[in-house]
């Protein structure tokens, strides 16, 4: 037993070593991309926008922790992208819709929230994404305005990712463990995924908060959310929901 053991704590100072050596190759080559990621971390400022302009002074401390911890997934995403750990990044990204989505959903059922809190509410993202859709302020407005459709379509695509669907496996092809890729494909995916989420995840706080936001009022979290929200989609806010962005 003892000869076991020993090996294995050879074998653990051999993977420790090389994993920080690959790591820092690997976060070496993506730096040449850094202007992806910046033009990401641009559109993840529009989380904090709406939570320290807006959110934190109307919300319940229990359904405001709710949007932190989404914040906190989007970075974590961001961080394990810049890794390249990119099946951890999606997920992290899958974690960010729930906890927009909860957070949406429990603002409004505090008695519902108290029960979650003692793990007895345990409501599926689909069945609250549904509950979001016939929610009266969804209602009547133009789906491309709203995000809900989109945000569901990302939601389905990541959750691939977190159960290990073929497309998304680190280790596809490989016969090994793979912790890291500096792949561009798996770059782009990522960049992909992540700018539809924070797209969909801030037309849809759009739509629910509008009231708060328009004409000219709370200009940096309008300035904010116009990194996240292409300048094709501002015309159709504007008329849908009469908040004005701004051209980045």
């Amino acid at each position: 037993m003892k000869n076991l053991q020993d090996e294995i704590k050879s074998a653990f100072v051999s993977f420790s070593d090389a994993w920080k050596t690959e790591q820092a190759t690997i976060t070496n080559e993506l730096d040449k991309s850094s202007e992806d990621y910046l033009a990401s971390y641009m559109r993840l400022v529009s989380l904090n926008a709406w939570r320290e302009h807006l959110l934190s002074g109307i919300l319940s401390k229990g359904s405001l922790e709710f949007f932190f911890e989404a914040q906190n997934d989007a970075l974590v995403s961001h961080v394990f992208a810049r890794q390249g750990a990119w099946r951890s990044a999606l997920q992290s990204l899958r974690a960010c819709i729930e906890d927009v989505v909860f957070g949406l959903y429990y603002k409004d059922h505090p008695v519902e929230l108290a029960q979650w809190q003692i793990g007895r509410h345990k409501p599926s993202c689909v069945k609250l994404l549904e509950y979001l859709a016939a929610n009266p302020l969804f209602v009547g407005i133009n789906g491309a305005t709203t995000g809900l459709a989109a945000l569901s379509a990302e939601y389905s695509t990541l959750s691939r990712a977190v159960h290990g669907g073929e497309s998304f496996r680190m280790t596809a092809g490989g016969g090994s463990t793979n912790l890291w890729s500096s792949a561009k494909s798996s770059l782009g995916a990522w960049l992909t995924r992540e700018r539809h989420t924070i797209c969909a995840l801030n037309l849809v706080l759009l739509t629910m908060f509008r009231e708060h936001l328009d004409g000219m009022k709370l200009p940096v979290l309008r300035k904010a959310v116009s990194l996240a929200v292409p300048p094709a989609k501002h015309a159709q806010v504007k008329q849908d929901l009469h908040i004005v962005l701004f051209k980045p």
